[in-house]
């Protein structure tokens, strides 16, 4: 699962040109971005 998981992401890097350091930077955002929607959801 690990292996796929890791072509798939290698292949979208690719096709987007970006890199790795890229890719972090996404995920952190797209991290705050749901706890923000989940926060706004359950807690208020």
């Amino acid at each position: 699962m690990i292996n796929w998981h890791r072509k798939i992401l290698e292949k979208l890097m690719v096709k987007l040109n970006l890199d790795a350091y890229q890719v972090a930077w996404i995920t952190f955002f797209k991290g705050i971005l749901i706890s923000v929607i989940l926060y706004l959801i359950f807690i208020k």
